[in-house]
């Protein structure tokens, strides 16, 4: 599968260490483009049309729910990554621009069958992503 002109963005300093995700993620088609912090995120998304956010939960100037403040209203789906003991669970809070924060955790097998799922989504509708 391949998703060309899908570009997901990877917020948070955990995701720069987290090589395995990013090619996972290009393996599938999307373009990855890293910010460390809000700030930059705000930045990239000022200028590049994003379909995917996965986000830590905690950024260095910033929270994820203030991350997503600045998603609502685009046609995007973002996860925010929580960190639990020597693991983590993922929380959908957007699905294809519909606010979806409180749906169930999932741990990190379930998020990768679930990103599978919503790469694959992604391959057969049109591209609606941000800017």
């Amino acid at each position: 599968m391949t998703l060309f002109g899908r570009e997901v963005l990877l917020v948070g300093q955990s995701f720069q260490a987290a090589h395995f995700l990013a090619d996972r993620l290009h393996r599938w088609g999307f373009r990855c483009h890293f910010a460390g912090n809000m700030r930059n995120a705000r930045e990239l998304l000022g200028s590049v049309r994003v379909d995917l956010v996965l986000s830590d939960a905690h950024l260095p100037d910033a929270t994820g729910p203030e991350l997503l403040e600045i998603l609502s209203g685009l046609q995007v789906t973002a996860f925010l990554c929580v960190p639990v003991e020597n693991s983590c669970f993922w929380l959908p809070a957007i699905d294809a621009g519909k606010e979806c924060l409180g749906s169930p955790a999932l741990r990190p097998s379930e998020f990768a069958n679930e990103l599978e799922e919503t790469a694959w989504s992604m391959a057969f509708a049109p591209s609606g992503g941000t800017r």
